[in-house]
């Protein structure tokens, strides 16, 4: 009884300390069956980090002054192929290894084991729940198929000289991930980067900072398709899809969201059970998997995800393993 109660006020005081500011509920005290499997996944997701830090050291890269934890994943305010606004806190929260551990969380929940065919699309906007999926998949040994976009918003993967795909090619060069994506699109307007800003604004300078990074993704052997209408961008997604047991989609662009208003908002977010879902050629695909009783792991929302027992923007990221998410959350 004394050993429980400990336990409980420890937990309560990490989560004090690690800057929560929520009023306090009733706290499991058991940790989750799997929670070193999740502990393991949030580790990988910090030495990501570090890696990309390092390499945007090596590249000359200063970290966004956003980032007050120097993380290292999330980028600057505005830059030639930023797509659109997105907040700042949701972006560096969004940095914090413990969402790897939420995926982890997630993947047991959709009855997912190892070996199973996981599909993924991830933008650039929301580096750090991309990597979050792929650390997940790596630590619970799944065939883990997904693609990458270029483009970004705000605070996100937005740095011309470093993109998401580069970031992901200094993971797998470092042998710290086994797979790297298995298509690149650029993202943003039709998927092939037309609202970048550097086009949007016809700004000189800009665009030649997108094209020199154009230019650099080939050399580097990070080929994107030319993606002519979205039918087509859904179908050869699909093809390299295939038979998937469940579906990741992280970030906001038109390929998983579609273009059905208000669809998206009305089915949520984090784990969502397959559901009824009418389906057309404007249905993305999170709409287009549940509708084919496929559950589908929706990151976007940075403030609901953290319902799940994550801080929000806390003063400091707080030590894997502590925070409520290990216990299964606030009850």
């Amino acid at each position: 009884m004394i050993g429980a109660l400990l336990a409980k006020l420890l937990l309560i005081l990490a989560v004090a300390l690690s800057g929560i500011a929520q009023p306090l509920r009733e706290m499991p005290i058991e940790r989750l069956p799997y929670a070193d499997q999740m502990e393991e996944a949030a580790r990988l997701h910090q030495k990501a980090g570090e890696l990309i830090r390092a390499e945007k050291a090596r590249r000359g890269i200063d970290l966004a002054e956003e980032d007050v934890w120097a993380i290292g994943i999330m980028g600057p305010h505005y830059t030639a192929i930023t797509t659109t606004s997105a907040g700042e806190a949701e972006k560096r929260t969004s940095q914090l290894p413990d969402f790897a551990a939420l995926c982890v969380k997630y993947f047991h929940e959709a009855g997912i084991r190892s070996g199973d065919r996981v599909g993924a699309n991830f933008s650039g906007s929301y580096p750090g729940l991309n990597l979050a999926a792929v650390c997940a998949a790596e630590v619970m040994g799944l065939d883990f198929v997904y693609s990458s976009s270029v483009g970004s918003s705000t605070f996100g993967a937005n740095c011309p000289g470093y993109t998401f795909p580069e970031m992901l090619k200094t993971l797998y060069d470092a042998g710290l991930i086994s797979r790297m994506p298995g298509m690149i699109t650029l993202g943003g307007g039709g998927d092939m980067g037309l609202n970048m800003a550097g086009y949007a604004l016809e700004d000189d300078e800009w665009i030649e900072e997108i094209e020199a990074m154009k230019a650099r993704l080939l050399e580097e052997g990070l080929v994107y398709e030319n993606i002519e209408s979205f039918s087509q961008d859904i179908a050869i997604h699909e093809e390299m899809y295939g038979d998937i047991k469940a579906f990741v989609n992280a970030g906001g662009n038109g390929l998983g969201l579609g273009g059905n208003d208000g669809v998206i908002l009305s089915i949520g977010n984090g784990l969502l059970k397959p559901q009824d879902v009418t389906v057309n050629k404007r249905s993305g695909f999170v709409e287009r998997y549940l509708a084919q009783g496929i559950p589908v792991i929706h990151l976007l929302n940075v403030h609901a995800l953290c319902g799940e027992g994550i801080p929000f923007d806390p003063a400091a990221p707080p030590e894997i393993g502590t925070s409520p998410l290990y216990y299964g959350g606030w009850k």
